[in-house]
């Protein structure tokens, strides 16, 4: 009698337990789609689903933080679920086993990342000497490699430190940095309020620079359905930017202060890739092959400890599927 008692709590309990895994797996599958990025024009489109509404648009949130080391940061202490950041970001976090699955590539910079000097410096040449930022831990870390690659010069020529998104704008005009390898909106207004040099572009090499979608590989078995209607928002916000650049343009301006005419020109260094080119580079083995590339890159250059194995997280499966393809 006392076992057939025992066995009927144990089951009610087990019961129990089970109904509110349930009830707390479905609360999950209905939250939205946490998502972080930093500035950079080529993002954008996510936020254009916003603002014109698109059907879906409130099963994910946005947040722009204001560096890529930030976003890396939150999406690795799963703050969020998802994020937009360079590949070289991506490929930064694989190297410390934060499990992610690359779902998208959504842009490829052409000169969209640059190295820009005070007004009064013109040639590389008298820079020797001076203060040079950028943020270690983004794309600028390579692009930087580059810059010196074409130069041919030794990184012991110049004095290079720590400069973050945020405070690039402020270490410049404050005049304590001579150059500063940036990108995005920061770029315009160096260039535009400062007028500052742009000594070397990204792309001049010929190097690849991809901007990619990723989603903790955890999150897509229960938030599946908000991923879906991200992706279907996001190229299709990209595909109205680009049948109404003008419109698009001033919402764009608006949104990080400004001028059309800048985000127009910043636009020309961005090649931004529609649905179809994003399942492509994702469908074959070229992508995964410049990533595996960039990460012994990065691997020789130390700044990350180890090349990781990244063929099982690069995928089309999920653009595909969520965008009837």
């Amino acid at each position: 009698m006392k076992l057939s008692i025992l066995y009927d709590k144990t089951w009610r309990i087990s019961l129990v337990g089970l109904v509110c895994s349930l009830l707390l797996a479905c609360q999950i599958q209905q939250q939205p789609l946490r998502v972080a990025l930093s500035p950079w024009l080529g993002f954008e489109p996510i936020f254009l689903s916003k603002q014109l509404a698109y059907t879906g648009a409130e099963q994910y949130t946005v947040s722009e933080l204001t560096t890529p080391s930030h976003v890396m940061h939150a999406l690795k202490s799963g703050q969020v679920d998802a994020a937009f950041l360079s590949l070289t970001e991506a490929i930064n976090l694989l190297a410390e086993s934060v499990d992610l699955t690359i779902v998208a590539v959504v842009d490829r910079s052409v000169g969209g990342d640059a190295l820009v000097s005070q007004a009064d410096i013109s040639q590389v040449s008298q820079l020797t000497g001076k203060r040079i930022g950028y943020e270690s831990k983004s794309v600028a870390s390579l692009v930087m490699d580059d810059w010196l690659n074409n130069e041919d010069v030794n990184a012991d020529k110049f004095v290079l430190v720590e400069a973050k998104l945020d405070e690039q704008l402020a270490l410049f005009r404050k005049g304590e940095i001579s150059a500063v390898m940036t990108s995005g909106p920061i770029q315009s207004r160096l260039v535009d309020n400062l007028s500052a040099n742009v000594l070397y572009q990204s792309g001049s090499q010929g190097e690849a620079y991809y901007r990619v979608m990723v989603v903790r590989t955890e999150v897509l078995n229960h938030k599946g359905r908000q991923v879906a209607q991200l992706l279907s928002n996001f190229f299709a916000a990209q595909s109205w930017l680009e049948e109404h650049s003008r419109e698009g343009y001033k919402l764009i301006a608006k949104r990080n202060q400004l001028y059309s005419k800048e985000v127009r020109q910043a636009y020309s260094k961005i090649q931004m890739l529609n649905k179809q080119q994003s399942i492509a580079l994702l469908s074959g083995e070229v992508m995964i092959g410049h990533a595996q590339q960039k990460a012994q890159r990065m691997a020789e250059l130390e700044l990350i400890h180890r090349s990781p194995d990244l063929r099982r997280n690069f995928t089309s499966e999920w653009l595909t599927e969520f965008t009837g393809v």
